[in-house]
């Protein structure tokens, strides 16, 4: 299968496609040759075909069409049925090919799963994923729940905790179901920095609710929260709230219990009237993990830092490390990839949060000193570095931590070490200078994954897979970059001079596949760094390390 990605508007083809392999199949449908069916849509619209290949085609037809052969009318008229979303059926069993677009897909998914299409109703499922982001949630979220895609539903949940604080400003917060809001709020990792933000939140949907229907289950909503981490003051808020009240008429009571268990949570022997299972609160915390590379035995070390006490890290773990090695955050764990020891290494290390413990994990399938590796969804992506004989990679693997396995990606066309790498929502990936062996590169490179892991078999299908974009204005090697509100910064590393620099830039990516985007210079870094973290946070850059 291969696709062509437009604005909000997918090309999806079978690995064979009919419009490649037998064209003439779709000049006999437009020309009226041989026909011996027609297709009447609701709209009164006639469709003229061919009765032996819509039954090969679409085999929930089958019947209809070979038993009935002096029947020339086929009727496509039943309640829901969109026109343009049966014609595009139509036009796929004669070619193979289906454009879906936002305003499609709901009467494609609608007709496939009708006509048990389980590829065309995937390929609906793979549209949906790729506009999956906070604009356009609620759509994707009430079509995962009419097509039943259990898989899609669950991602849907995961965007609203992992982006709870942006979520609940948006209109589709006050659209949600109470039972999906029950869904969101019972996670731990809910991405709030004070349990304030939940109750505030729940005050904030009572009071949107233009009706009662559906509010049954209020009280299962409120004993999500963890009442004993609110404030008096949220506390007293929520307690006086009308709409809270007159949905739950029993609420001053339960309140009255949720006081009375609060010094009583942490006892699992205690029945309990809310969640006491704690939540993670952000509360601008990021974990370190840094590494001597001048020692002869290396270590990781590991450390809890909160930026707003920029002098404070509190060292949780140390463990034995390899120099030159990258790490990547995955939920709760680091991955730690590749590195020297004493030569090039294609080791994987997962290292538990939780835990505090490390486990192998599969290896690459190169070694690797020095690449450049980033998260994209359910996948992370390595690329270039060196090899124990010193070459420089132009290869690049993707890992499935959920699989334990990895995956061959195209190369680029550009062999080299140390080049920055971050990944977007959309799942495009970009590569950021780089040093070749013989010369730093301005160099940015584009390719775009997918980001579930259901859908790592089509990583690498695009063609071409790297594509450039505008270079930067400054050469660097051994930079480090990240994305805050949409923008790819990048700052620091080394010069064709061989010089650290301190200089910052700032790429917009562009929004379709034949624009390259543009950059600009920004203020300079207080001192030089290379080899550094940069990160963003609370709408922050903040660097660690040089």
């Amino acid at each position: 299968m291969t696709r062509r990605m437009l604005t909000c508007q997918t090309t999806f083809e079978d690995s064979r496609p009919l419009h490649r392999v037998l064209p003439v199949l779709n000049e006999f449908r437009k020309t009226n040759s041989f026909s011996d069916v027609e297709i009447e849509l609701s709209n009164g619209e006639r469709h003229t075909g061919h009765r032996v290949i819509l039954a090969a085609r679409i085999p929930a037809l089958k019947d209809e069409l070979l038993r009935h052969c002096s029947k020339r009318v086929i009727m496509w008229t039943y309640p829901g049925m969109l026109p343009t979303a049966a014609l595009a059926i139509i036009d796929y069993a004669y070619t193979g090919k289906l454009e879906i677009a936002m305003d499609t897909v709901e009467g494609i998914l609608c007709l496939a799963n009708d006509l048990m299409l389980g590829t065309v109703s995937k390929w609906c499922e793979e549209f949906l994923y790729s506009i999956l982001n906070l604009d356009h949630i609620h759509f994707v979220w009430d079509l995962a729940r009419m097509g039943n895609l259990s898989s899609l539903i669950r991602d849907c949940i995961r965007k609203m905790q992992e982006t709870f604080q942006d979520f609940i400003c948006r209109d589709s917060f006050a659209k949600l179901s109470l039972d999906a809001l029950i869904q969101v709020v019972q996670s731990e990792s809910l991405n709030v920095q004070t349990e304030d933000q939940v109750v505030l939140a729940i005050s904030q949907w009572t009071g949107s609710l233009k009706h009662t229907d559906g509010t049954e289950r209020l009280p299962d909503l409120l004993h999500e929260v963890r009442w004993n981490a609110v404030s008096n003051e949220a506390w007293q808020r929520i307690a006086g709230d009308e709409n809270v009240i007159k949905l739950f008429p029993h609420f001053s009571d339960y309140m009255k219990a949720c006081k009375a268990g609060c010094g009583k949570a942490n006892d699992p022997l205690i029945p309990c009237p809310f969640n006491r299972k704690a939540r993670c609160y952000n509360k601008n915390i990021t974990l370190l993990v840094g590494l001597d590379n001048h020692q002869n035995q290396p270590e990781y070390t590991f450390a809890l830092h909160d930026v707003s006490k920029p002098r404070e890290s509190k060292i949780i773990c140390k463990m034995p490390g390899r120099k030159y090695a990258s790490a990547v955050a995955f939920r709760d764990k680091v991955v730690i990839i590749g590195g020297y020891k004493p030569r090039a290494s294609n080791t994987v290390m997962i290292f538990d949060l939780p835990t505090r413990r490390s486990k192998p994990a599969a290896p690459m399938k190169f070694s690797r000193t020095e690449c450049s590796a980033v998260r994209c969804g359910d996948f992370i992506i390595v690329f270039g570095g060196k090899d124990h004989y010193w070459n420089h990679h132009a290869s690049c693997e993707l890992f499935r931590p959920l699989k334990n396995e990895w995956k061959q990606l195209p190369s680029s066309q550009t062999a080299r070490r140390g080049a920055a790498m971050v990944s977007l929502e959309d799942g495009r990936v970009l590569l950021l200078g780089g040093d070749t062996g013989d010369t730093i590169l301005t160099l940015v490179e584009c390719a775009t994954l997918p980001t579930d892991d259901w859908r790592a078999n089509t990583a690498g299908t695009y063609n071409p897979f790297w594509r450039r974009l505008t270079p930067m204005h400054e050469a660097r090697m051994a930079a480090s970059a990240c994305v805050l509100n949409g923008r790819i910064f990048v700052a620091g590393g080394v010069s064709r001079h061989n010089e650290i620099l301190q200089s910052v830039e700032y790429f917009v990516p562009p929004k379709d596949e034949k624009a390259i985007g543009f950059w600009t210079v920004v203020q300079w870094m207080n001192q030089k760094r290379d080899t550094f973290t940069l990160l963003a946070l609370e709408n922050r850059l903040y660097a660690f390390g040089y």
